[in-house]
């Protein structure tokens, strides 16, 4: 459906992601874990809007989600307001379809979305340089939304390498009715490691014919939330390769068979069900790019 024009109306998507392979390492003197990650982006995508107020102003549609001043979407505001002078006046509307707690990165990529559209509301000129570097202190996961498609994630999230596009695949996510503590599974991960944990100089993907490589963050997710064994077993008897990704709770399924909807949605009814596929760089870029009124078009 194409927006109607509205004068000032600024709109653009923000996609979830996956991560394929995820590695952690000991805690950072900044109290960070070492990450090295290879990121995918989705095409499962939050809607926001942005257009002028005489305040700022902030509303949530879809999925419930905490509106209040620790929502990422308002600290990117206040962030790109204090680094550009910039009184925070804006409406912003946010439709949230990508699950909290879920691994999926849905905040993070809210935050983002909210930076490029503010950016143009507020200072066209502003280079994107600044808004990557506001990016680190909203969230580790922040600064990939900047880049987007396949990329390799270290550091504490900052270090961003594109990557260039793999072949579209089609996935199946399998997504708990529960949310998981992303502190509470980190920790799970340092008692579970002494904090010994070291990361591997190369990913396994790259050599492992292998879509999924080692999520270490699985095992503290499984330790956290028991119920989480019983969904991972029925994903992995439903497809090719399946995956715990990030530290949420989603489950991803990679060569999922015909029936593979049918026969979990028999075994877990209560969980949520959703198909989508992987984003290349090129329409990551497309579907994160500010534009007004007919320009834009929802998703589906």
């Amino acid at each position: 459906m194409n927006a109607r024009p509205r004068d000032g109306l600024l709109r653009a998507l923000a996609p979830a992601k996956i991560n394929r392979e995820l590695r952690v390492g000991g805690r950072r003197p900044d109290g960070f874990h070492e990450l090295l990650s290879r990121f995918a982006s989705i095409d499962l995508c939050d809607e926001l809007e942005v257009e002028p107020s005489d305040g700022l102003d902030f509303s949530i549609t879809g999925r419930p989600v905490p509106a209040g001043k620790d929502n990422l979407v308002l600290r990117a505001a206040r962030a790109l307001s204090e680094a550009t002078g910039v009184l925070p006046r804006a409406k912003i509307r946010l439709h949230k379809r990508i699950p909290v707690g879920a691994g999926l990165g849905g905040g993070s990529s809210d935050a983002a979305a909210a930076l490029r559209l503010l950016r143009a509301l507020w200072a066209p000129d502003l280079p994107e340089a600044h808004l990557r570097a506001i990016a680190p202190a909203l969230g580790s996961d922040v600064p990939y939304f900047f880049t987007g498609g396949e990329a390799d994630v270290s550091g504490r999230g900052e270090h961003v390498e594109a990557r260039p596009d793999e072949p579209l695949a089609e996935l199946l996510l399998l997504i708990p009715p529960f949310a998981l503590s992303t502190a509470e599974v980190f920790a799970e991960h340092a008692r579970q490691t002494s904090g010994r944990s070291r990361i591997p100089e190369h990913l396994e993907i790259e050599t492992s014919g292998k879509f999924f490589g080692p999520n270490q963050l699985a095992s503290p997710v499984l330790a956290t939330q028991g119920a989480m064994k019983a969904y991972l077993k029925s994903a992995a008897d439903a497809a090719s390769e399946a995956a715990i990704t990030g530290s949420g709770s989603t489950i991803v399924l990679f060569g999922a068979g015909a029936g593979a909807e049918t026969q979990l949605e028999k075994q877990h009814p209560e969980a949520s069900l959703l198909r989508t596929r992987t984003l290349g760089r090129r329409e990551y870029e497309e579907r994160t790019r500010p534009a007004g009124g007919a320009q834009w078009r929802s998703p589906r």
